[in-house]
């Protein structure tokens, strides 16, 4: 920035180029190299760990490029003569960044072939899931007899969602079908209002929905999730080939992740984010908490743990591991072992005493 001298006026000449070819950059960064890494850390059984890393390499590869570029940009435009010279490189810029953000108004665009669409029925109802659907697909449902969309947006994701959710809102006006807006965010503690909105569904009486989010996969597949616990139903058909899976994986945030047997793992307690990418994603059919109900420290984690669970259908299992004994130890495991799979094990910390108790004893019993 030296050669800029970092007048005001060349000072919001750097940060002009700066965000708009940054916002251009990190769209393509996003949907080449990120997304290609993320998929293949994820089929290959990287850790999430690894995967962030790997994200965060590209991150900083494009924080460096586009602090570069902007700062030749800059010079450049300071050191132009003429108004064509002068305007023409903001107007570029400005114009990379509008053809990014045309890009994120566009979902077909960013979904591409990998766009499906799955129906199955509840015990009330029968829902499709799927990719935001721009207005011809509407009339399509619409044609097709469906009583409402289920729209996941949330205002929160800006600048896109807000935008597609307004477009959206108006397009199911146009065709006459109905739309019900239930935001959800990939985050457990922002979802609490999702089941209410289901028991008024129910209320309602039968019917046939489409639901989606932006892309159909992460935001469907829990709502998926709490659907059927409302419903009473079985979770089926979930879209795992593009979820998380705890295969391969070395560490949550909270330690190491043992592959006791083939699915049956243990872990370390799941933060928020992991819950939600790894637990509640539909790859998981029986969580077991060795936390001990006697230790007052563990109560909020267990109080958490058990909402959470009912929230989602998901099945919880407490078997409090310190104060059993050797033949209570035993058959814990053996209780495991015959749980329905796949199954997820946790302590708090997978270095503790008790946790390392925990992988000998299911070794022991594992191998007689």
């Amino acid at each position: 920035m030296n050669k800029l001298n970092l007048t005001p006026r060349r000072l919001a000449l750097f940060l002009w180029h700066w965000v708009l070819c940054g916002f251009f950059l990190g769209t393509l960064t996003l949907m080449g190299p990120v997304r290609w890494a993320a998929s293949h850390a994820r089929a290959a059984g990287w850790s999430e760990s690894a995967e962030k890393l790997t994200v965060f390499f590209f991150i900083g590869v494009l924080f460096a490029v586009s602090l570069l570029g902007a700062r030749l940009l800059a010079a450049k435009t300071a050191a132009a003569a003429g108004k064509a010279a002068r305007y023409g490189l903001p107007a570029a810029s400005l114009a990379l960044a509008l053809a990014a953000l045309a890009l994120w108004m566009n979902p077909k665009l960013m979904t591409g072939a990998s766009a499906q669409s799955a129906a199955e029925s509840f015990s009330w109802s029968e829902f499709t899931f799927g990719p935001y659907p721009e207005k011809e697909r509407l009339a399509e449902l619409k044609a097709e007899g469906y009583t409402a969309v289920i729209s996941l947006l949330s205002k929160a994701v800006v600048p896109f969602e807000p935008v597609l959710l307004a477009r959206e809102e108006k397009a199911a006006k146009e065709t006459g079908l109905e739309l019900i807006h239930i935001p959800m965010l990939p985050w457990v503690s922002s979802n609490d209002h999702v089941t209410a909105k289901l028991k008024e569904l129910e209320k309602k009486g039968p019917g046939k929905y489409y639901v989606h989010c932006y892309l159909g996969k992460d935001r469907v597949n829990v709502f998926k999730r709490m659907l059927a616990a409302v419903s009473g139903g079985a979770v089926k058909n979930l879209d795992t080939a593009s979820a998380r899976t705890l295969k391969g994986m070395k560490n949550f945030e909270r330690g190491e992740i043992a592959e006791l047997e083939r699915d049956v793992y243990f872990t370390p307690y799941p933060t928020d984010e992991e819950f939600f990418g790894y637990i509640l994603n539909g790859t998981v059919t029986t969580l077991v908490s060795l936390l001990d109900p006697a230790n007052p420290e563990n109560l909020p984690w267990m109080k958490k743990e058990a909402a959470i669970a009912e929230k989602y259908g998901l099945k919880l299992v407490s078997l409090p591991w310190l104060p059993l004994d050797k033949a209570g130890k035993q058959a814990a495991v053996r209780q495991i072992r015959a749980a329905k799979k796949p199954t997820v094990v946790h302590a708090f910390l997978s270095k503790s005493p008790e946790s390392k108790e925990f992988e000998a004893y299911y070794a022991a019993v594992k191998a007689k």
